[in-house]
Order: structure tokens, then sequence, then C-alpha cells
């Protein structure tokens, strides 16, 4: 017969959570805390959500399980201008329209701003897909939030991963593809990216690099041109070069897949001189039909570190005939803020020659006003991010600002992402030039863009 532990039967003197004084005996308390601090080890102080500790202790994925990523863009921003006490707050509503806009998958908070929804059957959104999926979780907590009397409209970007039969080891394995597709839209500005293999973190795929040389050569690139129309008449004014691999056991691939890797390796020179050259020659057709359409390419910061593509604009202009007035070539202002002085000179090269110059995704990097003011510019294009939160008030008055500074400087106002009527017309009455966005036309190969010409 045991010995009953008479210790844990000692009453002791507790004070409740309404601040009311009681007795407990200890054995039940001590119970009762363990219970409570084991609690508290698996959860997140701040959200009440699971932490990263109770993510790693769920059951061993499913062969149909899903993982989305969530990282909030800009949040030190947030912290630095509103305080960590707002910026924490904001998190807690976050963490609560997450929770709601997930279930019955569930949420947790792995980090300072951000988040993990798992599921162990990725088709718990019934009619919606994984990236289509990602896409709803972004929409739900985009708010606007109201933190210290300011409404916070919250940016994000999320990865997907999902499991398949053999090709994920584990739960661990399933978040951090997860996580690596989530970068791939961070640094892309996709917003949602379904992990491949392409993505692996810190593996960079070799054969894709490879097999990305020898489409070059293959002539497997191939151009996509959208519309940009003037805000006012609605007739198309321009078009942008947009590059696609049309690979041969895959498809065509949106740039995503390939060109994050080709600007990391000497290979996006090749590629973009294949782009120019296509580019150049196809406007130079329809300019030749009587169609005077400018055609826009963008240049990756590596090329633009290079005095390569300057001569080989030169020389493409030369043998196609194409008037250097017809050319546009588009930088990102990260781009120019590798070098901002070489890349001044560089672009200052073209401008001499004729071809003109845009500013693209304006708004979202570090170029301060004194640079923009030195640059050889002829276009700014505001980033969709603005035009789409173009009829919130806040916004609209950066919008209104951006568009005084660019009158001013007397550059022609491009926004880019417009996807109705509405946000259109908004933007005409603003001052923009240049609309370009789903509302006028998808990106489309030239036969169908220009079919009358071909």
């Amino acid at each position: 017969m045991q010995r009953p532990d008479t210790f844990k039967a000692i009453p002791l003197i507790v004070r409740f959570d309404d601040g009311a004084i009681g007795l407990a005996p200890v054995g039940p308390l001590v119970e009762h805390l363990s219970r409570r601090y084991q609690t508290m080890a698996l959860t997140d102080d701040l959200t009440g959500l699971g932490n990263r500790r109770r993510l790693m202790e769920q059951p061993a994925p499913g062969r149909r399980a899903a993982a989305w990523v969530i990282d909030l863009n800009r949040f030190k921003e947030i912290n630095d201008t509103l305080g960590h006490l707002r910026g924490d707050e904001l998190l807690r509503h976050v963490a609560a329209a997450l929770t709601a806009a997930c279930a019955p998958a569930t949420a947790f908070r792995v980090g300072g701003d951000e988040f993990v929804v798992l599921t162990p059957d990725r088709d718990v959104w019934p009619g919606a897909d994984p990236a289509g999926a990602g896409f709803r979780l972004l929409h739900a907590i985009q708010g606007p939030f109201a933190v210290a009397g300011v409404p916070i409209t919250v940016e994000a970007s999320a990865g997907v991963a999902v499991m398949d039969d053999g090709d994920c080891a584990d739960l661990a394995d399933l978040v951090a593809r997860a996580d690596a597709a989530m970068y791939a839209a961070k640094r892309d500005r996709t917003q949602v990216e379904v992990w491949h293999a392409a993505l692996a973190t810190g593996n960079p795929d070799l054969g894709l690099d490879t097999a990305l040389r020898a489409a070059i050569g293959n002539r497997e690139l191939v151009l996509h041109y959208q519309p940009l129309v003037d805000a006012q008449t609605r007739q198309t004014a321009s078009v942008e070069a947009l590059v696609r691999w049309s690979h041969p056991q895959r498809g065509l691939l949106p740039p995503g897949i390939f060109l994050p890797q080709a600007e990391r390796s000497d290979v996006i020179h090749l590629l973009t001189a294949a782009v120019l050259d296509d580019a150049v020659r196809q406007a130079a057709t329809w300019h030749r039909a009587g169609r005077n359409v400018p055609v826009a390419v963008n240049l990756a910061a590596p090329v633009l570190a290079s005095d390569r593509f300057v001569v080989t604009i030169g020389e493409l202009l030369a043998e196609t005939g194409l008037p250097p007035e017809a050319l546009i070539v588009e930088v990102t202002e990260s781009a120019v803020m590798t070098r901002p002085a070489e890349s001044a000179d560089r672009l200052r090269s073209l401008r001499e020659i004729g071809v003109r110059v845009a500013i693209d995704d304006f708004g979202i990097g570090n170029t301060s006003l004194g640079l923009l003011t030195q640059l050889p510019l002829d276009e700014l294009k505001l980033d969709r991010s603005f035009v789409t939160r173009i009829h919130r008030p806040p916004d609209r008055v950066i919008v209104e600002s951006v568009a005084r500074m660019a009158n001013g400087l007397g550059l022609t106002l491009v926004a880019e992402g417009v996807e109705d009527e509405r946000t259109a017309q908004t933007l005409a009455e603003l001052g923009f030039d240049l609309l370009q966005g789903y509302h006028f036309g998808r990106p489309s190969a030239s036969t169908l863009l220009f079919a009358a010409l071909e």
C-alpha cells in the first residue's frame, strides 16, 4: 500500500486572475502551473497564436498538406514611425484577421512579422488552388487597421509549398520550401509564389542556368507585349516587352521562374541582348508597316552596371533603322542605386542618341529626390502598390504629390497595375499621361497585339 503524500495536500494562499484571494492545495496547483507553463512555451505571447515550437510539434504532414509562409512588407518602417507598441498592436490585428481567414487551417507566428498557415489538406478552401488561397490570405490581412488613430494598410508576401508523393521529406522541409518561395515573392514583388525546384534555398539550380543559356541559343525566349494607353484618348501609346521562356518540356514559363537566377550570373547579359534584339527588330517591323509604337525594354542592375548595353543598342538601331525615340529603356530605382553616378552616365549616353529613359516601379526604392533630378529621365512609372490604393484618401494624397512632382520635372507620368475603369478615370483626373494594366490588356504575342501588321 502506497503511503499518502501529505505534502501535496498542504494549502497555499493564491491570488486569482480577478484579484480574489483563496486557498489551493500544492499538488493541484503545481499540476495547473505545469500545464500553464507548457502552454506558454508553445504560444506566442503577443498574438496568442502557436509559436515556431508548436508548429514544429505538429503531426507529420500527409500527402495533401500545404504550408503558407507570410511576411509583412516594410514592417520596420511602421515600427520606426509609430513605435514598437503600435507595431505590436498591428501584429495583433493581423493575427486575428489571419486566424479568421484561414480556418479550419491553423495559423502560427514564427518570427517578428512572419506567420505560417498550415493545413493537412491543400483543398481546405473549396475552389481555391494553393496560390489562390495565398492571395485570399493576403487580402484578408490587408486591412486597413486602426492603429493609434491612423489607418494602416498591410502589404505582405506569401510563399506556398505543397506535399507531393516522395518529394518533400517532412514538416520542416515543407515550411522551408514555403519560406524560400516567400522570399522569391518578396524579391520579385509577385505577392505570392509557389515553391519549385529553382527556389531551393542556398542551392542555385545550375541545370537551369545551363538550360537557359541553351534556350537563348535555340531562340526559345519569346516576347509578349503589354500596351500603355493614353489616359485621355485610350489609344495605345507604347508597349512594354516582357520575356517568356517557351520551354520544350515545361511549356511557357513566366519570368519569375528564371529571371532572378539569371540576374545572379553572366547569363543576364546574353538574355538582355536577346530581348533587345527581338524587341528592336519587332518595333522596326511595326514602323515599316506604318505603326509608330515605341517599345520599352527592362534593364536589370547587372546590365546597367556595364557599358556593353549602350554599344548593343546603338548597333541595333543603326542596323534596323528604328528611330531612337521609338525605344524606351526601363530601369528600377534599386538598379540605379547600385552605382548612381555610373548609371546616370550610361543612361545619359543613350539619351544623347535619342533613346528614351524611364524609371520603373517608382516609390518602393530608395531614390532620393535630389538624385531623381540628376538622372536623365523621360518617364516615371509609379509602382502598382500605390495605384491599387488610390481610392484611399491618405494614399491618394501621395499619388497627387508624385503627379505634381513629375509634372514639375517635365516627365511623362505612367501608372502601372490599372485594373478597373474607376481607377483609370481617377488617374486621368490626377494628370497621369499613360496607363498600363489588365484593364487595357494583358501581355500577349505580337501577332495578337497587332494582327493587322503581321
